[in-house]
């Protein structure tokens, strides 16, 4: 047996191999970009016909973004408001300081803002009426949400959207679930 042509058929079907799988995965990629930016048109078209207006943009691009490790200050310590790699650090409730500790090894896929819209939309619906609000603004920021009660040397921020609605702020948990 010739081991020389028989290396090269091995390594020709290797390739080939190689390049269908890379092909099959590429059009995966792109019938999820598709169905995402589908389900996004629809959950908006959704949310107008339940009358809410649209004074932004809504992100339609998702981020793989890691958990923050944030080192408190007491109070009298405040930091100037810090940001981590384009999105700003929000601490919901308390004045307190922190700088950034470290953050999470894994970065975890965050939810399309749309579908942020849609839960903020069952949470208001439950309680008041979502007609005639208008999104103001959909961002992603890291929150960090301290207790007020105790006092922890740190604590963890993560990925939310931030959607100013009529004048109100929300916060939603960008992390699928």
């Amino acid at each position: 047996m010739d081991w020389s042509k028989a290396k090269n058929i091995i390594i020709a079907v290797l390739v080939a191999a190689n390049l269908l799988m890379g092909i099959n995965l590429l059009s995966r990629s792109a019938g999820a970009r598709q169905q995402i930016a589908q389900a996004s048109e629809e959950s908006i078209a959704f949310l107008e016909q339940q009358g809410m207006s649209f004074e932004t943009d809504v992100p339609k691009k998702t981020e793989k973004l890691p958990v923050l490790f944030l080192r408190l200050q007491r109070a009298g310590e405040l930091s100037a408001p810090e940001e981590y790699k384009g999105y700003p650090i929000v601490v919901q409730g308390s004045q307190i300081g922190f700088e950034i500790a470290g953050s999470g090894q894994q970065a975890a896929e965050t939810m399309p803002a749309a579908e942020a819209l849609l839960k903020l939309y069952a949470q208001l619906s439950g309680t008041e009426s979502v007609k005639g609000k208008t999104v103001e603004a959909i961002d992603l920021v890291y929150l960090l949400s301290p207790d007020d009660t105790s006092y922890a040397a740190q604590d963890t921020a993560s990925p939310a959207w931030r959607i100013r609605l009529s004048g109100h702020t929300y916060y939603i948990d960008a992390y699928e679930e």
